[in-house]
C-alpha cells in the first residue's frame, strides 16, 4: 500500500489532470486509506476518549487531595494514594490486552510521584527536590520496560531530565567537579541526542516504540539546547564555545542523514532548518549590530528569504510522498 502523503500528492495529481471526477475524490481517498472510514473514526474516538477520561480523572485526583487538604487525616492520605496505586495496577493486569491498560500503567505512575511528594512532606525527610524526581523515575522503571509503552519511557526521560537540572541547582557539579550553565546545557544536549539515537535504533526493531510524537519530542529538547549553546558560543567568543561550534555542524549533518534518507521525517528537517535560521541570525545581528545602522532590515530580509527558501525546500521534499 503507498504512503498516506504519497497517495495524496498522487490523487491531487490525477484530479488536476481529469482523471479523477470531483464527485469520485472522496471514494478515492478512502480507497487510498487516507480518508478515514466509518469504521476507522470509531477507535480513533474510543483512544481520544479514553486518553482525556484519564487525563481529567488524574487532574481530578489532584484536586481533590489540594481541596481537602487540611481536612484528611495524615493515614487517611496514605491510604488513599496507596490504594489509588494498587488499584491502577490491579486494573492494567485485568485489561492487560486492552488499550486501556496503558492509561492504568500511566496513572500508577503518576501516583507513585504523588506518593513519593506527600511522604517527603510528610516526614521533612531533608532529601532535595532532585533525589524526588530521580527516585520517581527509579521506581517506575520496571514498569517501563515490562509495560512496553512509549508515553511511559517518555515520563521516565522527562523526569530524569528534570533531575539532572535540579541536581545542578543544588550542586553546581559533579564529583566535586564544578559546571558552569553552558556545561549543564552540553549535559543534556549529549542526554537527550544519545536517547532519541537509541530511540530510533529501538524503534527498527520494536513495533510499540514506532510512534513519532516521543521521539519528536526528544529532538525538540536536543535542538534547544544545542541551539541555546551556540546563541552562548555566539555572544561570548570564549574559547570554550569551540566544541559546541564543532559539533553543531556534525549534529545537522547527522541529523539530515538520518531524517532525510533513512527515517524521512519532515518535522525533523523543519526543525533543524529553524535552528539553522535563529543561529545564522544572532550570528549576524552581533557582528552588523555596530557597523550598520540598518542592520535590523537587513535581519528581517534574511529571515524572510531563508524562511521562504526553507518552505520551498521542505515543500517539494514533502511532494516525494516520503516523509510523515
Amino acid at each position: 500500500m503507498m504512503k498516506s502523503s504519497r497517495a495524496k500528492v498522487s490523487i491531487q495529481q490525477w484530479t488536476e489532470q481529469g482523471h479523477i471526477p470531483p464527485d469520485k475524490i472522496q471514494s478515492a481517498l478512502q480507497a487510498a486509506d487516507i480518508s478515514p472510514s466509518q469504521h476507522q473514526w470509531r477507535p480513533f474516538l474510543d483512544k481520544l476518549l479514553l486518553a482525556n477520561g484519564g487525563g481529567l480523572f488524574l487532574i481530578g485526583v489532584v484536586f481533590f487531595f489540594a481541596f481537602n487538604w487540611q481536612e484528611i487525616t495524615r493515614f487517611h492520605k496514605f491510604a488513599m494514594i496507596e490504594s489509588l496505586v494498587i488499584a491502577s495496577l490491579w486494573a492494567y493486569s485485568h485489561w492487560f490486552n486492552r488499550p486501556t491498560a496503558n492509561v492504568f500503567v500511566l496513572a500508577a505512575a503518576v501516583f507513585v510521584g504523588v506518593l513519593l511528594a506527600f511522604f517527603g512532606q510528610t516526614y521533612q525527610t531533608g532529601a532535595d527536590t532532585w533525589q524526588l524526581f530521580a527516585t520517581w523515575a527509579m521506581l517506575i522503571t520496571p514498569w517501563a520496560l515490562l509495560a512496553q509503552l512509549g508515553a511511559l519511557w517518555l515520563l521516565w526521560l522527562v523526569l530524569v531530565n528534570v533531575s539532572i537540572v535540579l541536581y545542578y541547582q543544588v550542586f553546581h557539579g559533579v564529583f566535586g567537579l564544578m559546571f558552569s550553565s553552558s556545561q549543564l546545557q552540553l549535559a543534556m544536549f549529549a542526554f537527550n541526542t544519545v536517547a532519541l539515537l537509541l530511540w530510533e535504533f529501538a524503534a527498527s526493531r520494536l513495533s510499540w516504540l514506532q510512534g513519532r510524537h516521543e521521539v519528536r519530542l526528544l529532538a525538540v529538547a536536543s535542538g534547544f539546547s544545542v541551539t541555546w549553546l551556540m546563541l552562548e558560543a555566539i555572544s561570548s567568543n570564549h574559547q570554550d564555545s569551540y566544541g559546541i561550534v564543532v559539533c553543531y555542524p556534525l549534529w545537522l549533518l547527522a541529523g539530515y542523514t538520518l531524517y532525510r534518507q533513512r527515517i524521512p521525517d519532515l518535522f525533523m528537517l523543519a526543525g533543524g532548518v529553524l535552528t539553522l535560521i535563529v543561529i545564522s541570525t544572532a550570528f549576524l545581528g552581533k557582528y552588523f549590530l555596530n557597523s550598520h545602522g540598518d542592520v535590523f532590515l537587513l535581519l528581517a530580509m534574511w529571515v524572510l528569504v531563508w524562511s521562504s527558501l526553507a518552505i520551498r525546500w521542505l515543500q517539494k521534499i514533502a511532494k516525494e510522498g516520503k516523509h510523515e
